[in-house]
C-alpha cells in the first residue's frame, strides 16, 4: 500500500495538535466513529483514546467501498506521518480499527496493544505506507466471522501519539485491503479483536 495523496486513499483520520490546538496538550489524538450517519461520523472516540485533535479528512466507509477487498479480515490500516522531513520521528501509544453492522447495530474494535511504538517520517503527507498494521490469522478470522457482509460494515478507526512527539503538519490513518497471502513490507504489527 505505498503513498497515494491524501485524496487518493481512504482517509479514516486526520489530526494535529502541536500544543497549539484547543485542548493545548501536546497529546496528538482523534477518531471516526459510526453513529447512524455513514456521512457524519462522531469523534467520540473509543479504545480510551482522547480524541479532539481532528482536522480536515475525517470519513467513515463501507467494507464494500475498499478496492480489493474480499473478506473484512484483509483490511490494512496505514498511519501516515508527517513530521516536518524524512527521518523525524513520533511516538504512536493507540491505534484501533472499529467494524460496525449496520444490520445488527453490533462494534468489534481491534486494538494495537504492545508498547509505544517509534515511527518515522518517510516524506510527509502522501508518502506513506511504511507504517502498516494488519490484523493476525486469528483475528482475520473473527473480522471474517463478524463481518460476513461487507455492504453492512462500517470501518472506522482513531490513532493517539504520546504527549509532546508530534510537532509538524497533520498525521492521517487510512484503510485499505491486503491480500491474505502478501507480506507487508517494511513491518506488520497484529491488532488485537475485542466485541462490544
Amino acid at each position: 500500500m505505498p503513498g497515494t495523496g491524501l485524496g487518493r486513499v481512504k482517509t479514516l483520520v486526520t489530526i494535529q495538535d502541536n500544543g497549539n490546538g484547543s485542548r493545548q496538550d501536546d497529546l496528538e489524538s482523534g477518531c471516526v466513529t459510526y453513529a447512524g450517519d455513514l456521512k457524519s461520523p462522531s469523534f467520540a472516540c473509543q479504545a480510551g483514546l482522547a480524541g479532539g485533535d481532528n482536522q480536515a479528512i475525517n470519513r467513515l466507509y463501507l467494507a464494500s467501498d475498499i478496492a480489493g477487498l474480499t473478506q473484512a479480515g484483509n483490511l490494512a490500516l496505514v498511519v501516515n506521518i508527517s513530521e516536518g522531513r524524512p527521518g523525524n520521528t513520533l511516538t504512536l501509544t493507540d491505534l484501533y480499527l472499529s467494524l460496525y453492522r449496520t444490520d445488527t447495530n453490533q462494534r468489534m474494535i481491534f486494538t494495537y496493544d504492545d508498547d509505544p511504538l517509534e515511527l518515522g517520517d518517510s516524506g510527509g503527507v502522501g508518502q506513506s505506507g511504511d507504517n502498516l498494521f494488519v490484523l493476525d490469522d486469528i483475528q482475520a478470522g473473527m473480522a471474517n466471522t463478524f463481518c460476513p457482509v461487507l455492504s453492512v460494515c462500517v470501518i472506522g478507526g482513531g490513532m493517539q501519539f504520546a504527549p509532546g512527539s508530534t510537532n509538524a503538519t497533520p498525521e492521517t490513518l487510512y484503510v485499505g485491503a491486503v491480500r491474505s497471502a502478501e507480506v507487508p513490507e517494511p513491518f506488520s504489527l497484529a491488532l488485537l479483536g475485542v466485541g462490544l
